[in-house]
């Protein structure tokens, strides 16, 4: 009987420090994952703005019509 009873109350314990972080941290996890997600997006934003400032600035390209004979 004593074992069944260490059994369980193992089989319990172990339910309950496996169920995962308290709603609490999950807050605080989505809080900095957007942070995250948000400053990922500026570097990318920022190196696409650098990027483009370095280009050079082409002249429209003329079409020649080359059906004409």
């Amino acid at each position: 009987m004593k074992k069944i009873i260490l059994f369980f109350s193992l089989v319990f314990i172990l339910a309950q420090t496996s169920c995962g972080p308290a709603a609490e941290s999950r807050d605080s996890m989505h809080k900095r994952a957007k942070e995250v997600q948000d400053s990922i997006a500026k570097s990318i934003k920022d190196a696409i703005a650098e990027a483009e400032e370095g280009m050079p600035t082409a002249a429209p390209a003329t079409v020649v019509d080359t059906t004409k004979k």
